[in-house]
């Protein structure tokens, strides 16, 4: 399992969230729970996890993104849990 964040650093600016839409989509988490329907939809690690109901820890592609290593993020699942 992974650990979350205790505080975002990741900036939430238009070169994040371009960067952002490049992981998430296809992330198992995001597919299943369909997060794109629900606030925020996307920049979980630095807006916080998704208001979608009922989700399950099924995959995670936090540690993939370049925003993970850029800012030194720990943990990931950021749509689930903060």
């Amino acid at each position: 399992m992974f650990e979350s964040a205790k505080a975002p650093v990741v900036p939430d600016n238009e070169e994040n969230k371009a960067l952002c839409r490049k992981y998430c989509p296809i992330c198992q988490n995001y597919k299943k729970h369909d997060l794109h329907r629900n606030e925020p939809k996307e920049l979980f690690c630095a807006r916080g996890s998704s208001s979608a109901q009922n989700m399950k820890e099924i995959g995670c592609f936090c540690p993939a993104c370049e925003l993970f290593t850029k800012h030194h993020l720990r943990g990931g699942y950021y749509c689930v849990r903060r």
